[in-house]
């Protein structure tokens, strides 16, 4: 098991953090949580325990929280992200993630 909960498949065309686990990492800052939760997304799919569609969404999600965390990203991740999201999901995403770091920051 990866340990990603029921909750981990975003629906097609989310523009926001829909996953609880990606949603409470990238709220605690914590960018090497991400990776981890990336490598065994991309593990499942070489397992043949999801296809690289349904990984998709899931992906997307966490590379873009990742860059929206300052974290630098690969060039194929990047073109990954260009070739998979609009620039009207990013733009959502990256509001919601402001959002949610506001929301923590105001707490410290």
């Amino acid at each position: 098991s990866s340990g990603i909960n029921a909750e981990w498949p975003l629906r097609p065309g989310s523009n926001a953090f829909k996953t609880p686990e990606v949603m409470r990492l990238f709220a605690k800052q914590e960018p090497a949580q991400l990776r981890t939760l990336l490598t065994q997304l991309d593990r499942d799919v070489v397992l043949g325990k999801r296809t690289a569609e349904e990984s998709k969404q899931d992906k997307i999600e966490i590379l873009t929280a990742l860059k929206k965390l300052g974290q630098q990203i690969s060039n194929d991740e990047e073109l990954f992200l260009q070739s998979s999201v609009n620039l009207q999901t990013v733009s959502s995403g990256e509001v919601v993630g402001d959002h949610v770091l506001g929301l923590v920051q105001n707490k410290s």
